[in-house]
């Protein structure tokens, strides 16, 4: 362990990521529809009292991104931690074990509430980090970017993609906070979202057979889209449909005369969406071909995006691994369900490395009784101020 990393973690108070995550917890900022107005404020005026310079970025009224920057010496690569402040609504709030909106902390040290795992604790570490590196006055030679961004739950254009085209950042390496676990995610599926509807013709429902059933077509083309060949990947798992949607009919003793779903498909490296496409496209031609009443409307595609994959042994990659190993942690390498923010930033040309890691159970986000331990966020604080230092590189 180098004298910086000991001075770093020195400074480091494990109150810090704990109070930090129970302050983001306790503001809701549930998206859709996306009130960031309590969270974002918080935020500036946590950055601000930490001795930096926040600066905010809306890409519509009310949609606030806040970042701030540690100016290097110069000479060092520029890293950027980031992770989102939006939430997925609670569902049934009586549900919950706690209110999701407290940030209950039990006698077993685990605080329970919306966001604690995804992912307003992991952006509670890297504030916790940030902090350690500016009272510690260990000088990095690369700047360190520090941003809370909105939309990731919705897949917007107005989060931390908007904050690199609009130039607030200008980094090499992107470390994005999810619950991983502590594993390095760095290679990602391609996802394509898209709706299709079965169009019919109505009919009185004591009459079916003088009308057709549009959902009856749906369901068709359901079980024709489920088909298209799937495969597998080391690190990703197998390929993925689901249908996420359904919307049809008008009332119950009506033949449904129009019924559209929405597909979520999601695979790994060695076929781009335009494949995709061409094997839902075949798929629904032999639907055509076998049901000559099958109509179609246009396929309209959502959300598209191919696989994403950094080399396993990448700078970024081997100075995480090199903090786990300082805190006495194997950090491992795995693949994960979505690149999130890392593609668009990515193929816009304005990273060259980017990975995912934070604490947390993945299967934490987005479910009841959504929670964290308290140690796991304290060691994730620990852990990107040790990777800042291995990535920014410190000033003599």
């Amino acid at each position: 362990m180098t004298e910086a990393i000991r001075t770093v973690l020195a400074a480091l108070q494990d109150t810090w990521a704990v109070t930090y995550t129970a302050e983001l917890v306790r503001r809701p900022s549930v998206n859709p529809p996306g009130d960031y107005t309590a969270v974002s404020a918080w935020v500036v005026q946590a950055f601000a009292e930490m001795g930096l310079e926040p600066r905010t970025l809306e890409g519509e009224p009310g949609r606030t991104n806040v970042v701030a920057r540690i100016p290097g010496a110069g000479g060092g690569p520029s890293l950027c931690l980031a992770s989102h402040t939006d939430v997925v609504n609670v569902g049934e709030a009586g549900k919950w074990r706690h209110d999701p909106f407290a940030a209950h902390i039990d006698g077993d040290g685990v605080m329970w509430g919306r966001g604690s795992a995804d992912s307003k604790g992991m952006l509670a570490g890297m504030m916790a980090a940030t902090r350690a590196l500016l009272e510690s006055k260990v000088r990095l030679r690369g700047d360190l970017y520090l941003v809370a961004y909105v939309d990731d739950e919705t897949a917007g254009h107005h989060g931390l993609r908007h904050v690199f085209n609009e130039g607030l950042v200008k980094a090499e390496g992107l470390i994005l906070g999810e619950a991983t676990n502590f594993e390095i995610q760095y290679v990602f599926k391609a996802r394509i979202w898209f709706e299709l509807e079965a169009i019919g013709r109505s009919a009185h429902g004591a009459f079916p057979d003088r009308g057709i059933n549009a959902i009856d077509k749906a369901y068709k083309t359901i079980q024709a889209i489920r088909g298209i060949p799937l495969t597998s990947h080391p690190k990703l798992g197998r390929d993925t449909v689901s249908v996420g949607k359904i919307q049809g009919g008008e009332q119950v003793n009506v033949v449904a005369g129009r019924c559209r779903a929405s597909f979520d498909i999601r695979w790994g490296p060695g076929r781009t969406s335009r494949d995709i496409r061409a094997a839902v496209q075949a798929a629904l031609e032999r639907v055509r071909a076998e049901d000559p009443e099958m109509v179609l409307g246009d396929l309209i595609v959502t959300e598209e995006r191919d696989p994403l994959e950094f080399a396993p042994d990448n700078p970024l990659v081997r100075a995480t691994q090199a903090a786990g190993k300082v805190l006495g942690r194997e950090i491992g390498l795995g693949g994960w369900y979505s690149s999130g923010e890392l593609y668009p930033v990515y193929t816009g040309g304005h990273i060259a490395n980017g990975l995912v890691i934070g604490p947390g159970e993945p299967w934490q986000a987005h479910a009841y009784d959504e929670h964290i331990p308290v140690r796991d966020l304290q060691e994730a604080a620990r852990l990107y101020a040790v990777t800042a230092l291995n990535v920014c590189g410190v000033h003599p």
